[in-house]
């Protein structure tokens, strides 16, 4: 494998073969967003998950294509300048989109821990903190005890919201609308883009929550899921940045909110160590360190050991309740079955008591999520020589999460929508000024 500086890359063009591989990119798009949407379930409990995964494998096979031997280039400091203008108006366009659909849905509905208690959960840890308790113990205002297993960067942003009185929800929508899409505006920016393909990926992450919201609005009325949503597209717009600095504090912020992305981050350092240089990687590691220790180790985890232990235990125990309800089609549990993850399958088609079954998918959670990341070190291993490594990671990145999200244990449709949305910053990067394709929303909103 030889180093970034010195790896080449052959002269690209856009033929036929090019073309059809954005065409196939574009349709696995839309595919993976409308069987999250509109089409889940509608191949059955156990294809349509097939049906789902295998749009969004396709999406990376058609962008590996696609960039194969493509140089990373950005965008000249004039068209630059001449277009911060117009994206600032598609990021307002985008925003007031989704907040014409989001503030009815959020007003609408109000918070009920019977519905969902995730909401309810963040305002004691918020409650505790402010008023300098122990944050990590049991909840006893539930209608059940819980002991907490959020991360602190899960509910610390909320903390200023409390004495103003503010919903977290907008407080987690707003986190999305600025600092999230805000991040991925700048990379559009950066790119060299025609107009076309400028407009398209300006409103494209916009237009496609706006469609989540519109199919599933109890996904973004009960739960706070578009805080962890921004700092995913932080980490994305960081990694296209190639700023250690950014790429450091994205890493923290999604390591602390929830430990999705661990099994991806040794690759990535890896990635970053050979094509980016040591010290680019070093200090990247050292503000990871620094982050979690800061935020987590010394101020919580140093106080009660036991707390990272408990929160597993808890998280197995949550599983158990899930995959116990009779809350769904056919009296099956209805976050097993809602057709989005290889649950349905173990719970169906593999004959153990029903703690030996979710203990079958702890272990292929973890086995799936490392093998993605084995894969992705041998293709980079094999081809990295063709590929600018910062649209390895991105594709990695997706790749990886999707998986991750297939095999989780309780296949909420609100932790699957990180993936989902995520699939933009695919589609920001395979798209060139030539190639531009039509919004794969655009005949269907």
């Amino acid at each position: 494998m030889l180093p970034r500086s010195t790896t080449s890359f052959a002269p690209g063009h856009v033929g036929p073969k090019r073309r059809g591989w954005l065409l196939l990119a574009v349709l696995a798009y839309v595919a993976e967003l409308f069987f999250f949407t509109k089409w889940r379930g509608s191949f059955g409990f156990y294809w349509s998950p097939i049906a789902f995964i295998s749009a969004s494998v396709l999406l990376c096979v058609a962008a590996l294509f696609l960039l194969r031997d493509r140089p990373f280039s950005e965008a000249p400091a004039q068209q630059v300048a001449s277009r911060v203008g117009w994206s600032g108006l598609g990021w307002l366009l985008g925003a007031v989109l989704v907040l014409r659909r989001q503030i009815p849905n959020v007003t609408g509905s109000a918070i009920d821990v019977r519905v969902s208690d995730v909401i309810p959960i963040v305002q004691t840890y918020v409650d505790r903190f402010r008023s300098g308790e122990v944050v990590y113990r049991y909840l006893t205002n539930l209608p059940y005890p819980l002991f907490p297993n959020h991360l602190p960067l899960q509910w610390l942003p909320y903390v200023p919201a409390q004495p103003l009185g503010i919903d977290y929800r907008w407080v987690s929508i707003a986190l999305l609308l600025l600092p999230g899409f805000g991040a991925y505006q700048l990379m559009v920016l950066r790119q060299p883009n025609g107009w076309l393909s400028f407009w398209i990926k300006v409103l494209l992450p916009a237009v496609a929550l706006w469609w989540m919201v519109k199919q599933d609005s109890f996904l973004f009325a009960q739960v706070l899921e578009p805080t962890i949503i921004c700092y995913y597209f932080l980490l994305a717009a960081s990694v296209l940045s190639g700023s250690p600095w950014a790429q450091g504090v994205a890493l923290v912020l999604c390591l602390l909110s929830r430990y999705s992305v661990i099994f991806w981050v040794p690759f990535f350092l890896v990635v970053l160590w050979r094509e980016a240089g040591k010290r680019h990687a070093l200090l990247v590691a050292a503000l990871v360190a620094v982050g979690i220790t800061g935020i987590y180790l010394v101020p919580f985890l140093a106080q009660d050991p036991t707390i990272f232990m408990h929160a597993l235990a808890e998280y197995r125990i949550a599983t158990l309740g899930e995959w116990s309800r009779a809350n769904g089609p056919n009296g099956l549990p209805v976050h097993v079955f809602n057709g989005l993850s290889a649950a349905s399958w173990v719970y169906t088609y593999v004959d153990l008591p029903l703690d030996k079954k979710v203990t079958l998918v702890q272990y292929l959670h973890v086995l799936a999520s490392g093998a993605v990341v084995v894969l992705l070190a041998g293709f980079y291993w094999r081809f990295g020589r063709r590929y600018d490594y910062r649209y390895l990671a991105i594709i990695g990145l997706k790749l990886y999460l999707a998986v991750f999200y297939f095999f989780v244990q309780i296949p909420y449709s609100y932790l699957i929508a990180l993936s989902v949305l995520l699939s933009v910053f695919v589609l920001l990067i395979v798209i060139r000024p030539t190639e531009a394709a039509p919004s794969p929303l655009a005949s269907h909103t």
